[in-house]
């Protein structure tokens, strides 16, 4: 029979890391009790390197050095919060007594992932120089080249070197990636004594007004003492490292400075991070945009009053003025952060991808197109057609979750292939894809000549409805119409699909569908394309100079105060209607449509969410397509209280720089003045806090923690179902972790197990979980999320959900 002994040393021979070299203590402490990880590589370079494989890459591929490593006289609870890239130390004597905690300390504060990646043009001799300065971390760096020669094409180095970077002394500070304000955080720092002699060390963290010292209790002091350090003294044995920690509870919100120093009477060094501190409750995002025509007046002046509860979160508040002098100036500026959602799914991918093409196809039309953004639009793009490429079925079609999902999709095929056609005049896109997915669709079409969706629905609006598939028919007939190359192909198609929709038009009451069958005709050229358009302008709603088409309100959403809010589909209907209006040649009366839209955009230039944010743009370029901005010379007043007030001017030297100042958080109206003549767009955007859930939630929502959770471990069951009708489009839930604990990322690959879980993602440092569904019900389905605690946080605020 084995003993204890035989069956870890039985263990221990399948595992190819090198464990026992790195941390001998891990084997002592794996002998006591569970451990959370085992790792077969230590490190990432390493297991590259012992697959046999060679990577060149700009991403940070971390080594350690074997003469870095831990005694096992350090407690394993001290050793969770250490990180594994120990920062670059510098000698320096302690300082006098009563002197600044950090004097003759060099505070080191830069701890870059990645180093160098650079181009070099070597002399005729073959040899190239770089001068750098090493940055604050105690590693190996891993350095790798290649060359490339007109001549002697491309040279590989024969074996990457390694640059070790080292210091006997040196402190090591671990932080969560985000508090709330309020909430008490322990700042666990670690001090390594790599020299031949016990220290004895002086740790002081210095506070300039930015937190507040707590101590070891959920108590609070109502009259916290102002102190601007505390010091703990500390006994590091020669070779090894050893632990403290110091409470603390920020005060302001926002990133502030956390930083450590230790002082020895041989040695000193110095530590400075970033904290995210974050307000209490939920962020809600606001921005009213204006649409300033001085053609023909030489002044406008409206008000814009801030809607900011009085139950908001106390200085969450930040408010914003701003004004460019080109239609998609904030578009242009932002093409990273269009809208604020999670991007995991084939549909939210395109909005990495398609609106770089129109802001591109725009500037060049335009003659505004400059290299920097030429370069930025590009790779952008470059990225998000890679990325899409994972959702493609073997038959060419696309879905939302690729093969995850059992077909493709009719809509979201569409949506890709006439994206990728608009895209192949700027970045390589692979013609076989291309017409792969055009065949796919074709073999899709009804014998009616309509296009059903034989995927999931993920676009409700589009894909079903009163219309018959109106709407569907139309949006598939666009990829073909847009696609020029392939009109003579796919004639038949074509033809069989607009004779559908001229079929069916007589009676047709659904604006959304009146709005984009109409600009297929017209881009078909089809004659019946008048009488669309009719139907489309019995369908306009009229109001302060402005036209916009909308979705009928059912009655029991009546008093639904979010019905009111122009939603998504609202905004892409009304941006059909301006494309129809282009089409038409119809410039000056498109520009009540083109106030409309730009109110609805949010302060980074895009829409609610991906499908309307990429029609609306384009939309909104081929109408600034056909018109001059280059002459406008405008003035912009913002003013508020007391007298004060902000001015911008925008002119055809700075009409595409969008220019932004800040105002006090306590002002509620804004007083909006412009002189001069052209265009300029002006918006106000503010952002708040509140802690309580808005009135008629969309989705049921109720989040339970589990028995058998404790102070280290938490599993947290979130029960969720729609109730806004029998099924909801494509959903995605947001699980935020109260702060000081990370999700158990071997927990995850269970969740997407459940056939109603599509994908799961993490983010801002594995604290939020993010789960997509193709669809929820009225039934509730209930995912669970584990989660450890990796930092200490006492008085924790509420999590928003």
């Amino acid at each position: 029979m084995a003993g204890k002994d035989d069956v870890l040393n039985e263990l221990y021979s399948y595992d190819n890391g090198e464990m026992m070299k790195f941390l001998p203590f891990m084997r002592e402490a794996r002998e006591r009790g569970p451990m959370s990880w085992w790792p077969g590589t230590f490190t990432a370079e390493e297991a590259f390197e012992k697959s046999g494989a060679i990577i060149m890459t700009n991403a940070y591929v971390h080594d350690y050095h074997p003469g870095i490593y831990f005694r096992s006289n350090i407690a394993e609870d001290d050793l969770f919060s250490a990180e594994n890239l120990a920062p670059v130390a510098s000698i320096a004597q302690a300082g006098a007594p009563g002197t600044n905690p950090s004097e003759n300390v060099r505070i080191r504060s830069k701890f870059p992932e990645t180093w160098i990646w650079e181009l070099l043009e070597a002399g005729f001799d073959g040899k190239a120089q770089l001068h750098k300065t090493v940055p604050d971390t105690i590693t190996s760096w891993v350095i790798s080249a290649f060359s490339v020669d007109s001549i002697h094409g491309l040279g590989l180095i024969e074996s990457p070197r390694k640059m070790r970077v080292f210091r006997p002394f040196f402190v090591s500070l671990d932080l969560p990636y985000s508090v709330i304000r309020g909430e008490i955080v322990s700042i666990p720092v670690v001090v390594f004594n790599y020299m031949d002699k016990d220290v004895t060390a002086d740790v002081t963290i210095e506070n300039s007004g930015q937190f507040e010292f707590a101590d070891y209790s959920n108590d609070v002091n109502d009259q916290p003492k102002v102190e601007f350090y505390r010091n703990h003294k500390l006994t590091v044995r020669a070779n090894s490292g050893a632990t403290t920690s110091f409470m603390i509870t920020p005060k302001e919100l926002g990133y502030i400075d956390i930083k450590i120093t230790a002082k020895s009477a041989l040695a000193g060094d110095g530590v400075e991070r970033k904290l995210l501190v974050k307000a209490e409750g939920e962020t809600q995002y606001m921005n009213k945009a204006i649409f300033i025509d001085l053609r023909r007046n030489s002044t406008f002046h409206t008000k814009v009053d801030l809607n900011i509860p009085n139950n908001v979160v106390p200085g969450s508040e930040h408010i914003e003025v701003a004004a460019v002098g080109d239609i998609l100036g904030p578009s242009i500026q932002n093409l990273a952060s269009l809208i604020k959602m999670p991007y995991g799914c084939g549909e939210q991918n395109m909005l990495n991808f398609v609106p770089n093409i129109v802001i591109l196809e725009y500037l060049q039309n335009s003659h505004q197109l400059r290299p920097a953004i030429e370069s930025k639009a590009k790779r952008y793009t470059e990225t998000g057609y890679q990325q899409e490429l994972t959702y493609r079925h073997e038959d060419g079609s696309f879905s939302a979750f690729g093969s995850a999902d059992k077909s493709g999709s009719t809509w979201l095929t569409a949506f890709v292939v006439k994206s990728f056609r608009q895209a192949s005049q700027f970045v390589n896109i692979e013609e076989k894809i291309i017409m792969e997915a055009l065949q796919w669709l074709a073999n899709t079409q009804a014998a009616n000549g309509s296009f059903p969706e034989v995927g999931q629905v993920s676009h409700s609006d589009m894909q079903g409805g009163s219309a018959k598939g109106l709407a569907l028919t139309a949006y598939t007939l666009l990829a073909f119409l847009e696609n020029q190359r392939a009109t003579p192909m796919y004639r038949n198609t074509i033809n069989k699909g607009v004779d559908y929709i001229v079929r069916n038009l007589p009676g047709l009451e659904d604006p959304y569908a009146i709005a984009i069958c109409a600009y297929a005709l017209h881009l078909a050229q089809h004659p019946d394309g008048q009488i669309a358009f009719n139907l489309l302008e019995s369908k306009a709603q009229h109001k302060d100079e402005m036209t916009w088409w909308r979705k009928e309100i059912r009655d029991a959403d009546k008093k639904n105060p979010w019905i009111q809010v122009p939603n998504s589909v609202d905004v892409e209907m009304t941006a059909y209607g301006l494309l129809t209006y282009v089409q038409r040649g119809l410039t000056e009366e498109a520009f009540p449509i083109v106030k409309w839209l730009i109110s609805q955009q949010n302060d980074q230039g895009g829409f609610a969410s991906t499908q309307d944010t990429v029609i609306a743009l384009g939309a909104l370029a081929k109408l600034a397509s056909t018109i001059s901005t280059s002459s406008s010379n405008v003035k912009v007043d913002f003013g508020f209280s007391k007298g004060q007030n902000t001015s911008i001017g925008v002119n055809k030297e700075n009409a595409m720089i969008l220019q932004k100042y800040e105002v006090p958080k306590k002002v509620r109206s804004i007083e909006v003045s412009a002189t001069g003549s052209g265009f300029v767009v002006a918006q106000v955007s503010y952002r708040f806090n509140v802690n309580v859930t808005g009135a008629w939630p969309l989705f049921s929502l109720d989040p339970q923690v589990d028995k058998n959770s404790d102070k280290n471990h938490l599993q947290l069951s979130i029960c969720s179902g729609f109730t806004g009708g029998n099924a909801s489009n494509m959903a995605v839930m947001e699980v935020s972790l109260p702060s000081g604990f990370t999700v158990d990322s071997d927990a995850l690959p269970s969740l997407q197990q459940s056939k109603h879980v599509k994908r799961v993602e993490t983010k801002d440092g594995d604290t939020v979980v993010m789960l997509y569904f193709d669809k929820l019900t009225a039934e509730e389905y209930c995912p669970t999320v584990s989660a450890f605690r990796t930092h200490k946080v006492a008085m924790q605020k509420p999590v928003p959900f």
